[in-house]
């Protein structure tokens, strides 16, 4: 399953989905977890039986044939270790996806982003002017001290 990541919306942002949609997001990553689960076990089986076979070529002291099955243990290892993190990070995310989820389904999908509403509103009525407000009101000022020297 391809995530998304870099620059684009990080691998969480679901508050943008309908409820529906945001299940079978979080259904996916679910899946891409139970993977990942059974790939980790076949990949620490797959450590077991190398470490067996070294041991095994050093004991008959085939020293040429435990190097290779070391190679082959070196590589199980590696792979055994990078599908721990990918499952850490895989469970760290799922269960912010949960708890997201299960928030979006209470509002019904109706989460509003205050900071993107804001923009979208200042956007569609336009920012408030401030400095011309400032100088509206200087100008008003500057009048009315002009009809108070006119005046008796």
């Amino acid at each position: 399953m391809l995530l998304c990541g870099g620059g684009r919306m990080l691998d969480t942002d679901i508050e943008g989905l309908d409820p529906a949609q945001a299940s079978r997001y979080v259904l996916a990553f679910l899946t891409t977890l139970k993977q990942t689960e059974k790939s980790l076990e076949a990949a620490r089986e797959d450590s077991n039986t190398w470490t067996r076979r070294v041991t095994l070529a050093r004991s008959r002291g085939d020293e040429a044939l435990a190097a290779q099955a070391q190679a082959r243990l070196s590589d199980a290892t590696a792979k055994q270790s990078r599908l721990e993190t990918e499952l850490a990070d895989l469970k760290a995310k799922v269960a912010v996806l949960r708890d997201k989820l299960a928030r979006l389904r209470m509002t019904g999908g109706r989460l509003v982003d205050a900071d993107l509403l804001l923009a979208q509103l200042q956007m569609a009525a336009g920012k408030k002017d401030e400095l011309g407000e400032a100088m509206k009101k200087e100008e008003a000022n500057a009048a009315l001290d002009e009809l108070k020297k006119k005046a008796p």
